[in-house]
């Protein structure tokens, strides 16, 4: 296997969020998830674009195909329902301090000399 040189590249999406890697080998890039290399896709491409793209499709297909206990499928599965936890916690945190800030305001506006002591 030839030698591949971490490409540090701020990728959007969904290779973003599952945490691909692009890797400069001659000739072209390779991306592929963290996890080994044996069990992960592998997307292939003359510039980083189509390594990536290459690689969500042949990702799209794996999880299509594979069973319950692959180990990409409960890759995935586990940081999907990590980040669904974290944007979960983190829109109740907004809304509550949303609402903090809407009691703070209309404390404000009627109960200016409780602030003032």
């Amino acid at each position: 296997m030839p030698r591949r040189k971490k490409h540090n590249i701020e990728l959007d999406g969904l290779p973003k969020l599952l945490g691909a890697e692009v890797y400069q080998e001659s000739p072209g890039f390779i991306c592929l998830l963290p996890n080994d290399v044996h069990e992960s896709v592998v997307g292939k491409g003359s510039s980083v674009a189509e390594a990536v793209d290459n690689w969500d499709v042949k990702l799209q297909a794996h999880l299509r195909n594979a069973g319950e206990d692959d180990p990409v499928v409960i890759f995935v599965k586990g940081l999907l329902v990590k980040t669904a936890h974290v944007e979960k916690t983190q829109a109740s945190n907004t809304i509550r301090k949303s609402r903090e800030q809407n009691i703070a305001e209309f404390e404000s506006q009627f109960y200016s000399s409780r602030r003032k002591n």
